[in-house]
């Protein structure tokens, strides 16, 4: 990526930029979204990494088009290394670098940028308590078993302050259940639905008023194994004990 070939290429880019409306991304996610194919994959990530060096662009276009979800997902898919190189070039901070980071590489920028993801990832997460960290998960809407979701610890310091402001974190994990088409999502506000109540025992009433009972007993019936294993355990949970007055 640093050449100085590119590095021109990026430089007329951005002398154009501002004639570009952010509209035109929204055509680039469209194409990505038809899955086009490597190559195409490959210049749909290359146009958007040249729009990135534009900074109003690179405020807005994730907020407008939920474009680094779609590329997680084209570089999880992708078997040229070089998609995934423009994509891990494109931004500086997502989740799925651990899993990057234990692929072997013969691309040195690829190497390079990742380890600089998982860097700045730690420092964002020492800056952050566990608490925070956990209720930032839950308002991007995407979950994933961080290792917040899994310490009982957590669990138990932190289960009551889902009761907070009117329960307001409570109520987003609930609506993630019901709105969520993401096998991942499902399962991991499912175990954290049970979590809550395992820790917080007044909250079996709660969570049946709020709707969440009824919706974890649906995804039983879930086609993915893992969504309905986890319902499970949280039923079991929330039936396990008789319910006392919030």
């Amino acid at each position: 990526m640093g050449d100085s070939r590119t590095r021109s290429s990026v430089s007329v880019f951005l002398n154009l930029g501002a004639c570009i409306q952010l509209n035109i991304s929204h055509s680039f996610v469209d194409i990505l979204k038809k899955n086009p194919g490597p190559q195409m994959n490959y210049q749909i990530a290359f146009c958007i990494w040249l729009l990135s060096f534009e900074q109003n662009i690179a405020e807005q276009i994730n907020k407008r088009y939920d474009i680094i979800a779609r590329l997680v997902e084209v570089a999880q898919e992708a078997v040229k290394e070089k998609v995934v190189r423009v994509i891990v070039a494109t931004f500086r901070l997502l989740p799925y670098t651990k899993n990057l980071a234990t692929r072997k590489w013969s691309d040195e920028d690829i190497i390079e940028d990742i380890n600089f993801l998982k860097d700045e990832l730690t420092t964002r997460f020492e800056s952050l308590t566990t608490y925070d960290e956990y209720t930032s998960e839950l308002e991007s809407g995407h979950l994933s078993w961080t290792p917040v979701h899994e310490s009982e610890e957590f669990w138990k310091e932190n289960a009551i302050r889902l009761n907070e402001k009117d329960y307001e974190q409570l109520k987003k994990l609930i609506q993630l259940l019901k709105e969520s088409e993401d096998p991942i999502v499902l399962a991991v506000a499912s175990h954290d639905l049970g979590q809550y109540v395992k820790y917080y025992e007044r909250g079996r009433k709660i969570v049946t008023d709020l709707g969440g009972k009824t919706r974890v007993m649906q995804l039983l019936t879930h086609q993915n194994p893992d969504v309905r294993y986890r319902a499970l355990l949280s039923v079991q949970q929330i039936v396990s004990q008789p319910w006392l007055s919030a």
